[in-house]
């Protein structure tokens, strides 16, 4: 017997709820559960905040022990992806306000193929300098905005500032990168 859907399924959205009290109980699986959906995104904005890779490592472990330690302060289970984006963003602040070096980027060779290739590499580099020439507010709102995807509502909400605020901000920021990227690009 063969079943036509007229629409494609949708995923089952379940509650985080289970989870966290799971969690907040003392059960790692749990909050293993909870965190590793959203490692990935978390060390790449980790990265690009604190230019530094060893750096963002840190920076994630730090919010690892801030959400664990933190869970009874979560009042809606639900929320807990924003949660924990925002004990990820903090930690990451942090480590990029310390920092006083550069980013340090190694070319391997075995990445380049073409002139397409070393070309991509080469603009990836400019945009990295660019990037760490911006002040750290700047590049706390270009991640959030265009690597995280975070809704302008939720950093108006993170910032404490009005969604109008962030949006100019978010321009005006777009607007030094563009100025940073040429300045490396006449080096």
């Amino acid at each position: 017997m063969e079943v036509a859907l007229d629409s494609p399924a949708r995923p089952i959205r379940t509650s985080l709820a289970p989870l966290v009290a799971a969690a907040r109980a003392g059960d790692r699986d749990a909050f293993r559960a909870l965190v590793e959906p959203h490692l990935g995104v978390a060390l790449g904005a980790s990265t690009v905040l604190t230019g530094s890779a060893a750096d963002a490592a840190d920076a994630v472990q730090e919010a690892l022990l801030s959400a664990w330690q933190g869970l009874d302060g979560l009042r809606e289970p639900d929320a807990f992806p924003a949660w924990f984006r925002r004990h990820v963003i903090r930690a990451a602040s942090r480590a990029g306000r310390v920092r006083d070096r550069g980013r340090v980027v190694e070319l391997d060779a075995s990445l380049v193929g073409t002139s397409d290739d070393l070309d991509r590499v080469v603009e990836g580099r400019t945009l990295g300098r660019a990037f760490d020439r911006l002040e750290a507010a700047d590049r706390l709102l270009l991640t959030l905005h265009h690597v995280w995807g975070v809704p302008v509502a939720e950093t108006a909400d993170f910032l404490g500032v009005p969604e109008g605020t962030v949006k100019s901000r978010v321009h005006y920021a777009m607007q030094r990168l563009r100025a940073a990227y040429d300045a490396e690009e006449r080096r």
